[in-house]
């Protein structure tokens, strides 16, 4: 059914996959649905308040299928890009970095799969606890891959320099906003963590959900990044079959 054995791509049902566009569908896909949903969550008026976070898109409505089945179909991708460019940049990767990134790629595309069907109302640890690996280890992922290659494309390098730094302070900014909107929530309604609420949260959340959205385009950036270094690496002739 799957097979990572082509030299410059997978085989999926019998059919070729370049590289290439398996790269392209990983970063289009994702970025597709994460704007289609946010469009209609506005439009439709279902929006609790602006800005709102991504996973706020996931409400009862058509933007709760563009959402869910967008995100789920982009999880499968990335864990098989994932595989993917573990095997095709192992010969000229530095192996412990690449071992931890092929660790954290596995890590950030499963929990993105669960992410796709837990909303914040279901079950607000568990949506909180994915989304914390899929950006950390989104993260993670694009960093260490990044830094695991000796030759890297310079266009490529220097795409994915810039959408790092982008990520980062945006997961900064993200993470230390609402932390102190949680704090401040317990110690002036008295209640547990998870009981601070988004209403409340709002004035912290006017930072941290753009900063979500700038996380969310620096990480699909990266992905993008890649397709550089897979053209400068099949185009010095190197064998990318995986035995």
């Amino acid at each position: 059914m799957l097979r990572f054995k082509s030299t410059r791509g997978i085989v999926l049902f019998g059919r070729p996959v370049s590289d290439q566009t398996l790269i392209r569908t990983s970063w289009i896909l994702p970025t597709a649905s994460v704007l289609l949903a946010t469009i209609i969550h506005y439009l439709s008026g279902n929006y609790r308040d602006i800005p709102f976070f991504i996973s706020e898109t996931d409400h009862p409505g058509i933007e709760d299928h563009v959402f869910s089945i967008g995100l789920f179909c982009s999880a499968i991708v990335q864990l098989i890009v994932s595989v993917r460019l573990f095997f095709l940049f192992k010969p000229i990767a530095s192996p412990k970095l690449h071992h931890f990134a092929f660790a954290c790629g596995l890590a950030s595309s499963t929990h993105l799969a669960v992410l796709a069907f837990v909303t914040m109302e279901q079950n607000i640890e568990v949506h909180v606890y994915t989304a914390l690996v899929v950006f950390h280890g989104g993260f993670a992922w694009a960093f260490a891959t990044h830094f695991s290659l000796p030759k890297s494309n310079s266009k490529g390098r220097s795409i994915r320099v810039y959408s790092l730094l982008l990520a980062l302070a945006s997961l900064l900014v993200m993470t230390f906003t609402i932390r102190d909107g949680i704090q401040s929530g317990i110690k002036e309604l008295g209640v547990q963590e998870s009981e601070v609420g988004l209403e409340y949260l709002q004035p912290w959340i006017v930072y941290a959900a753009p900063a979500e959205y700038f996380l969310f385009f620096g990480l699909i950036a990266c992905l993008a990044s890649f397709s550089w270094d897979i053209q400068h690496y099949t185009s010095e002739g190197q064998d990318t079959s995986i035995e």
